[in-house]
């Protein structure tokens, strides 16, 4: 049986559609088709599934039946080469099992004297723009300061995080310009990129290179993820991690921290404040950063592509199509989430997550596949979270725009201008 879906263009499918407003346009197929949906983006054959019990089966219940060969891992192949955002089997697989120690309970726990630390020396500066009255750009301000944490807890260093910030922001724009372009000259050869591109690349791997460099000539010990890879696989040649996969490495857990951690951060501080009628005086720190991410799930949507000839349920996939699932349209799905436009922190109680089907909440992914570094941001969030408003209370400034750009990460789409109290 052949799912539902729009016929669009005769040569680009729905790729005018998708690349002119992507979150618009699958809300609208959902919406039209139901919850399972075919499309083609011009050659590319695909279907959206927006439905949890069919979700599991593609990320955990049949996994063994999709990969991440897909076009949009390609791309973002092209910036963080063979990671964990982009490897397949046991490429992954090695890289899961070489980088997993870096991530335990205790290591995570023991930075938080460091996230303290650059939070208040961040935050103190917002003294300034209480007393004046001067608003503060939310967005910029998430940005920079969880790229200095996340420099900080990866590579024990300290970085331009203006320059790195910018850097990363001209790579995932590229990299979504791409994936959404019908044809792209860059996969023919890497020196047909773009030369804002490849400067911005080539500034990001100059950072993460000396940092690289200057651990391994380093006598000192220091504790952070960089030296943990090093000191955990130096002594073994065969497991021995080579600069280029450590910088692969270090590129893929920064972009992947950094931009969920941020994002949820300022989505947090605006939702907190649009809602007025609420009391968060005395709101769990955790619950207010379940929700953010549910309503605003940095990793907006998932690929996989179809390994064999197969039903999904009871519709036809087809060997090389792939499969879309959309965390973001999954997070508001009316069946399963009451209200489910409305910021609620209530919601992640336990007594109110007993009754929520299961696969319905996945800001970090689901099975094998899933964030590596989630616990480090959901730390992060609620540290960063508890510090500001134990000191401030963040007020919008009326009549903006809260526009979401929905890109390789889902961003804000222009500054969002606070004020800051003084408690």
């Amino acid at each position: 049986m052949q799912a539902p879906g729009p016929k669009g263009n005769l040569i680009l499918g729905s790729l005018l559609p998708f690349s002119k407003n992507s979150l618009g346009f699958l809300e609208n197929a959902i919406e039209t088709y139901g919850d399972v949906v075919k499309l083609r983006f011009a050659h590319i054959q695909t279907h959206l599934i927006n439905d949890p019990t069919l979700i599991e089966e593609i990320l955990l219940r049949k996994a063994n039946l999709f990969d991440k060969d897909t076009r949009s891992v390609a791309k973002i192949q092209s910036t963080c080469g063979d990671s964990l955002l982009s490897a397949n089997e046991d490429a992954w697989t090695r890289h899961k099992r070489l980088i997993q120690p870096a991530f335990l309970r205790q290591y995570i726990e023991s930075c938080e004297p460091q996230i303290e630390t650059i939070t208040t020396e961040f935050t103190t500066k917002w003294q300034a723009h209480a007393q004046s009255g001067t608003p503060i750009d939310i967005v910029t301000e998430m940005m920079n300061l969880v790229i200095s944490i996340s420099a900080k807890v990866l590579f024990g260093s300290n970085v331009n995080s203006e320059l790195l910030e910018s850097s990363l922001e001209v790579v995932l724009a590229d990299t979504w310009r791409r994936l959404q372009a019908p044809i792209d000259f860059s996969d023919l050869s890497p020196a047909l990129h773009r030369p804002k591109f490849k400067r911005a690349k080539a500034q990001i791997d100059d950072m993460i290179f000396e940092i690289i460099k200057s651990r391994r000539s380093s006598p000192n010990k220091h504790d952070d993820v960089l030296s943990r890879l090093l000191t955990a696989h130096e002594a073994d040649d065969e497991t021995r991690l080579s600069d280029t996969e450590l910088r692969d490495a270090a590129l893929t857990l920064l972009l992947a921290g950094h931009e969920t951690t941020a994002n949820a951060l300022a989505w947090a501080f605006i939702s907190v404040a649009s809602a007025p009628e609420s009391n968060f005086e005395n709101a769990n720190l955790e619950y207010i950063f379940a929700e953010t991410v549910r309503l605003y799930p940095s990793i907006w949507i998932i690929e996989r592509r179809v390994k064999q000839d197969m039903t999904l349920g009871e519709y036809n996939l087809s060997k090389g199509s792939s499969v879309l699932i959309c965390p973001y349209l999954l997070h508001r799905h009316k069946t399963h989430w009451p209200s489910p436009n409305h910021f609620d922190p209530t919601r992640f109680e336990p007594q109110n997550m007993e009754s929520r089907a299961r696969n319905t909440y996945l800001p970090f992914g689901q099975g094998k596949h899933s964030c590596i570094g989630q616990h480090l941001s959901k730390r992060i969030a609620v540290r960063v979270l508890e510090h500001v408003y134990s000191t401030y209370r963040l007020e919008l400034i009326d009549g903006q725009s809260l526009m979401l750009d929905a890109g390789i990460t889902l961003r804000h789409q222009d500054p969002v201008m606070m004020t800051l109290k003084t408690l």
